[in-house]
């Protein structure tokens, strides 16, 4: 059930990853298009920050695909931990079998991108349909302008971070021992160092991200160009967080979890995301990512919607910056909803994995004494507090991109040299309570199945 699971969610992520990449070149191309109707489109400034928009949004794209295949195939390799071990009992090697699941990565990505890539190119046609309507900037465009023969760099780009996802999820291979064959070990997360801590290589990230986004931040008031440093800076940072969560999420969720209290269920809960750093980490990092990235087109268009609004109010080229500004907008929205279905799959992905880890843990409690209802409230309870804590994470990550990734593409163009944040509080509300929400739905179903059977025999299964 839990290698299924696993599979359909690698599937649907590199799907909806290959469609999002082609519908977002053929809408950038068809904007371009457009804007050189308008005084906007004039010179090359517009094609920078629309190229900007499309490297980011592409490379958003590409993390967050990686980290939900990584998650997925880490289910998948530890729903089939027993048969791995089998196979290396009889002379297989790791190296041997994490290549084939890398293998199995490349077949899955290479299907699932053929089917993402007609997906979109109806939606495309159907986005132009709708754009060519009436006497607007894109009226006149044709279907040709949605092609963008550079679409196929993204997507090759694509099949390398399936297949890196593929072979960093199948880690617990090198855990894979003969004796688990025999289903006398349990499964257990591979690859993953159980300590709060946050090393020099994610630390030094860390600092050079935060660096290079307040030189960003200054250069965004003097050119344009300072966006590119901003998709270097942002991708350092997140690099740094990615590679540092077993140091950061852990204290995040002990200050959240100090105020649950020492008994019951909460305080089973407590307990278990201070022993295991990594794994829940692990899970966090699909909740953090998603938030993240809303929270950052959130802001960024919102503080660039304010800023342009403020600078063209009672001119002549204010109906003109509105419509723009509305198609843009829109456009980004509809982005954005792919981002969230992708991060909503990894959501799902990384709570299975977790609480499928867990499995033969919750086993051992239920044979000493504790309740059906009491497991199942404490992993409730922990999927709450984890969600909790990588969403303010993630808000206060996103929030920050978004700010500076706003000044550096229009900072230059205004009066004032900065552009004026803004955060919609509702917006924002929304995000963090649909990511709670989420993650306990999500968690239903695995604690569940978990929960089915008796004590005894779900320590025999796990």
């Amino acid at each position: 059930m839990s290698g299924r699971g696993g599979t359909l969610a690698a599937i649907t992520t590199v799907a909806l990853s290959a469609m999002y990449i082609v519908l977002l070149t053929s809408v950038m191309a068809l904007l371009r298009t457009g804007l050189v109707q308008t005084p906007f489109g004039q010179g090359e400034t517009a094609d920078l920050v629309l190229g900007v928009l499309g490297l980011a949004f592409l490379i958003v794209s590409l993390i967050v695909a990686t980290v939900v295949v990584t998650n997925a195939f880490a289910l998948v390799t530890a729903s089939r931990i027993r048969e791995i071990a089998l196979r290396r009992l009889l002379g297989a090697s790791a190296a041997q079998e994490r290549r084939r699941i890398a293998l199995d990565g490349l077949r899955l990505s290479l299907g699932a991108t053929a089917l993402g890539t007609a997906l979109a190119a109806g939606a495309a046609l159907g986005v132009l349909a709708l754009t060519t309507q009436g006497d607007g900037m894109l009226a006149g465009a044709e279907p040709a302008d949605l092609v963008d023969p550079l679409v196929v760099v993204p997507l090759l780009a694509l099949q390398v971070c399936t297949v890196v996802a593929a072979w960093r999820g199948s880690a617990a291979v090198l855990a894979a021992e003969p004796v688990q064959a025999l289903g006398l070990a349990g499964t257990r997360e591979a690859g993953g160092d159980d300590r709060v801590r946050l090393g020099r290589g994610a630390a030094a990230a860390l600092l050079t991200g935060l660096a290079l986004l307040a030189l960003t931040a200054v250069a965004g008031a003097v050119t344009p160009f300072a966006a590119f440093l901003g998709i270097i800076a942002g991708t350092v940072l997140v690099i740094g967080v990615l590679a540092g969560a077993n140091g950061l999420l852990p204290r995040v969720m002990a200050l959240l979890g100090a105020v649950l209290p020492r008994t019951g269920p909460a305080a089973i809960a407590r307990r278990t995301l201070a022993e295991h750093p990594a794994r829940t980490a692990r899970a966090a990092l699909g909740v953090l990512i998603g938030v993240a990235v809303v929270s950052m087109f959130v802001v960024a268009t919102a503080s660039a919607n304010l800023s342009l609004a403020l600078e063209y109010r009672d001119t002549e080229f204010q109906a003109q910056a509105d419509e723009v500004l509305l198609g843009v907008l829109a456009i980004i929205g509809g982005l954005i909803g792919f981002v969230v279905l992708i991060a909503a799959v990894g959501l799902a992905t990384t709570v299975a994995l977790n609480t499928r880890l867990r499995a033969r843990e919750i086993a051992v409690t239920r044979i000493l004494g504790q309740s059906r209802r009491d497991a199942g409230a404490a992993i409730i309870i922990e999927s709450a507090v984890l969600s909790l804590a990588a969403a303010l994470s993630g808000l206060a990550l996103g929030a920050l991109l978004g700010w500076v990734g706003a000044q550096s593409v229009i900072g230059v163009a205004l009066t004032s040299r900065v552009v004026t944040p803004a955060v919609p509080l509702p917006l924002i509300g929304l995000v963090l309570v649909t990511a709670l929400v989420l993650t306990v739905l999500a968690a239903v179903a695995p604690t569940r199945f978990v929960l089915a059977d008796s004590p005894v025999r779900a320590f025999a299964r796990a």
